[in-house]
């Protein structure tokens, strides 16, 4: 694997993991724009232009010409929007490289936006948050985040609302591409097996020439809190749904190895704390998780699960009781060492994708400005001890700090208010 970083003049950045041996290649382009850099007015834009940036383009103006160009190749192409950045890639045969090249980066450059295929996803889009409202399971991080962030668009969703997608106009969809899409704030990503010379001539000649404007500097606003937060959303379900949340750290925090060990001692796999203790030992659940998510200013510890309705009470006292032994008590060494394994296998397993090497560094490089090795993260966690370990649950499991979104078929939210305790 040979890696090749460049930034041209105008400011764009540039990752190259050349595998001389692969069969494929992909190009990506990562904007670092997402749902919480709008505005009310276009609450939803982000994951719009991610639909609409494929339905035309200078070279390629019908709204078919991109999928039948990439299915006739046996191609993959798609696109993610998340709260903070939004990426599009093709992935192809190796020798297809400059088709797909040409392709995506005409699709972003020299979208045609057409009033009348504006119109046609906005229905398209409705429909999706009408898929998502049906899913409980999803749907509940989206109502921890709001109360997490009452002040913050961090708490907004990411496909915005019916109102704000109908009302959404072409002028307003151009105005911020033209403020976000700058060069500066855009990271090309190739992988595979490609030629690396031709493809850095080929970037300066279809990138370099633009003109750079700088982008606005997103202001994060932190609510203080002095005691728990809670949401109770009534829906007549045959599962309850629940998402604990904390605040955590921001994406060059050097916390964010222990972070990653805690979640997965707690809800990392089968063999995790409240895996055990809420579904195998008491089967108060069939589902239940830990994970941290990072963003520019902060972060989000959450505890997912979904529930016995009746017993969600039961797995809510339980679920803290672990939390309060972690802070007292700390974990096992065996159960570090356990997780610090697990994680290095998981990556293991996940890097027979090799195109998974660009995915580490584009993201690491879009979130710190910095490139980390896979390696030099693994040290970092191999270092974590336990008492890195209590140090941590005790900063992050607080009351103050604490938020709890339900959904299910409850009326009353006092039982759970009075259980917030840790």
């Amino acid at each position: 694997m040979q890696l090749t970083h460049k930034t041209l003049k105008n400011g764009l950045n540039m990752l190259l993991v050349n595998l001389p041996d692969s069969k494929s290649v992909l190009f990506t382009i990562l904007v670092k724009v997402g749902s919480r850099y709008e505005t009310k007015e276009v609450t939803g834009v982000s994951h719009f232009l991610e639909h609409v940036f494929f339905k035309g383009s200078k070279k390629y103006p019908k709204p078919t010409d991109i999928s039948q160009i990439v299915d006739a190749i046996g191609g993959d192409f798609n696109a993610s929007t998340s709260k903070e950045v939004t990426e599009y890639y093709i992935k192809a045969e190796k020798h297809h490289f400059n088709l797909i090249f040409d392709v995506l980066s005409d699709v972003v450059l020299n979208p045609l936006f057409k009033e009348e295929e504006l119109q046609k996803e906005k229905g398209v889009i409705v429909e999706e948050i009408n898929q998502y409202e049906d899913i409980p399971a999803s749907q509940v991080e989206n109502h921890l985040e709001k109360i997490m962030w009452p002040e913050s668009t961090l708490g907004w969703e990411i496909l915005g609302t019916r109102q704000s997608i109908q009302k959404m106009k072409r002028s307003s969809v151009l105005k911020y591409k033209n403020t976000f899409y700058q060069p500066s704030n855009i990271l090309l990503g190739i992988s595979g097996n490609f030629d690396t010379k031709d493809a850095l001539t080929k970037i300066e000649k279809t990138w370099g020439k633009l003109k750079n404007k700088k982008t606005p500097k997103h202001k994060h606003k932190e609510t203080k809190q002095k005691k728990p937060n809670l949401t109770v959303i009534y829906k007549d379900t045959q599962q309850a749904h629940f998402a604990l949340g904390f605040k955590s750290f921001d994406h060059v925090s050097k916390k964010n190895p222990a972070v990653m060990l805690l979640a997965n001692v707690l809800g990392g796999n089968m063999s995790s704390r409240l895996f055990v203790e809420i579904r195998e030992k008491r089967g108060l659940a069939y589902h239940i998780s830990a994970s941290n998510t990072p963003y520019y200013d902060t972060g989000d510890f959450t505890i997912h699960a979904g529930l016995q309705v009746e017993k969600t009470k039961s797995a809510l006292i339980e679920i803290l009781k672990q939390l309060k032994d972690v802070k007292n008590n700390s974990v096992s060494t065996k159960e570090l060492k356990r997780a610090k394994d697990f994680i290095r296998g998981k990556i293991a397993l996940a890097f027979e994708n090799r195109h998974r090497n660009l995915d580490w560094f584009m993201d690491h490089f879009a979130f710190t400005g910095k490139i980390k090795s896979i390696e030099s993260f693994l040290d970092e966690m191999e270092k974590v001890s336990v008492d890195d370990i209590q140090k941590l649950s005790k900063e992050i499991f607080q009351q103050k700090n604490m938020s709890l979104a339900i959904i299910g078929p409850f009326k009353e939210r006092a039982v759970f208010e009075k259980e917030l305790m840790i």
